[in-house]
């Protein structure tokens, strides 16, 4: 009567790498583009820093939003790519909130930066 009560703690990750052939290619093309996105906003905040011109509101608000965007993007691709690498196919429910909790953490904080940029640019405009 009372039976087995376990209850799986995995998800299950189908879709993007179930492509054969394909996959490979997939991988490098998302791998090329993490790494050119980190690069670009890596570079962003730094010239951002180092030029003393760029130490302006807007400025320093757009080297925030990079450094978002950073955290952001390595919230859930490196998991994905080494999960890959490793041939996980599932993703344990503690990783799957903290990653559901981080992404919605920094989309929330995005929504913020950009809200208060474009109220800095109406406070540029409207009250030179």
């Amino acid at each position: 009567m009372d039976g087995n009560k376990s209850f799986p703690s995995d998800f299950t990750l189908v879709g993007l790498f179930t492509h054969g052939k394909a996959s490979g290619v997939i991988f490098s093309v998302i791998c090329v583009i993490f790494f050119m996105a980190m690069m670009a906003n890596g570079v962003m905040i730094f010239l951002i820093h180092v030029d003393v011109h760029l130490h302006t509101p807007m400025y320093f608000l757009l080297s925030h939003l990079s450094f978002i965007d950073m955290m952001y993007i390595s919230t859930i691709v490196p998991k994905m790519l080494t999960d890959y690498l490793a041939g996980k196919k599932t993703i344990s429910f503690a990783a799957c909130t903290a990653q559901y909790f981080l992404y919605m953490g920094f989309v929330g904080a995005e929504f913020f930066l950009l809200g208060l940029m474009a109220y800095d640019r109406y406070v540029a405009i409207c009250n030179p």
